[in-house]
């Protein structure tokens, strides 16, 4: 019988230290897992005698490495991921409603922070034979990227990318315990919701598709290896950037020439990069149980760099279209990413 993978499970919950594993899982809807081991044989140098063909092979250590592709919910479990990415969150709610808004921030005493997650994948078994399922836990793990694909027409999607050091497997995994069923569709956020928006400065922009990423860059992980032990010693953030890149359909000169003269009027180069505060917000199409108010994701820096990625192009039966990137700079406020739904609190384990 081929096996399907519908039936099979991601879940993940936060770690309280290295070494150890969470105590809570959590489950999400997701469209693909393909967090696994990397276990790589490796094959060994020629060496001069006998014939020449290979020799002997060899293991270079494993690694817990890939991630998650998600239609992200936005009802509860997704603040786990915002937190594991970010590493830090505040909490507060809104007035007299059962509304909470949680600022996911880089933490202040410690900017590199990043904390350790546990992630576990469920894998169904053959035949309805339980013997035949088969689970794998993933231990001290960091995620080291989190992006979100705003399309015009369709769902926002999610891409989760994790690296991690350990794992084991599970023989029993229907044994598993989780703190929460999958969740409503109705918390999923969707492009023609009224109430998204993508903002450069004080203006909204056209946009046709945009994509928004908060990426942990890791430190090479051949640096991460000690003589002596086939894991990893950690996952060690060197760089954390918040990144957009925005299809803009034109509407006027404005932007483009704002951004190659320094002005809407101007008429030679400026050596001066444009800069400005950066916004993106989507909510979704269901408002919260017994509110008034959608459930809502957005993006936020008080400065930005933007850049125009090539020129203008004139094809015909083509709309004119611009293509930034952007990166949010160092500043008073540098980033942060905010949502909004009915969950009092995200509480680290410590």
């Amino acid at each position: 019988m081929t096996i399907t993978a519908n039936a099979g499970i991601l879940s993940f919950g936060p770690q309280a230290a290295k070494g150890t594993l969470p105590t809570k899982y959590y489950r999400h809807r997701a469209t693909m897992v393909d967090l696994a081991v990397v276990d790589n044989v490796e094959e060994g140098a020629p060496e001069v005698g006998g014939i020449p063909v290979p020799t002997f092979p060899y293991k270079s250590g494993p690694i817990v490495q890939g991630g998650m592709t998600l239609q992200p919910r936005l009802e509860d479990t997704l603040g786990w991921l915002l937190y594991g990415a970010v590493g830090d969150v505040t909490s507060v709610q809104d007035g007299a409603t059962d509304m909470y808004t949680h600022t996911f921030a880089l933490k202040a005493s410690d900017p590199s922070f990043v904390p350790y997650m546990g992630f576990r994948k469920y894998i169904p078994p053959s035949d309805g034979t339980s013997a035949t399922d088969f689970g794998e836990v993933f231990k001290d793990c960091k995620i080291v990227g989190f992006n979100v694909a705003l399309p015009n027409n369709g769902p926002i999607n999610a891409r989760v990318d994790v690296i991690g050091r350990e794992f084991e497997s599970d023989l029993a995994p229907d044994a598993w315990t989780y703190e929460n069923g999958f969740e409503s569709w109705e918390s999923i956020p969707v492009a023609c919701a009224t109430g998204g928006f993508i903002k450069f400065g004080d203006v909204e922009l056209p946009v046709v598709q945009a994509s928004v990423n908060f990426v942990n860059v890791p430190l090479d992980l051949k640096q991460e290896r000690l003589y002596g032990d086939p894991f990893i010693y950690d996952v060690t953030p060197v760089q954390r950037r918040l990144e957009f890149d925005l299809m803009v359909k034109w509407a006027n000169p404005d932007l483009y020439n704002s951004v190659r003269t320094g002005s809407p009027t101007g008429t030679t180069w400026s050596s001066a990069p444009m800069t400005g505060s950066f916004e993106a917000h989507t909510v979704s199409s269901v408002n919260m149980t017994g509110q008034t108010e959608p459930w809502s994701l957005k993006f936020k820096s008080d400065e930005a760099m933007l850049s125009l990625v090539g020129g203008i192009q004139l094809a015909s039966n083509q709309s004119v279209l611009m293509r930034f990137r952007g990166v949010a700079l160092d500043s008073t406020h540098f980033a942060d990413i905010t949502l909004k739904n009915l969950v009092p609190e995200y509480v680290w384990p410590v």
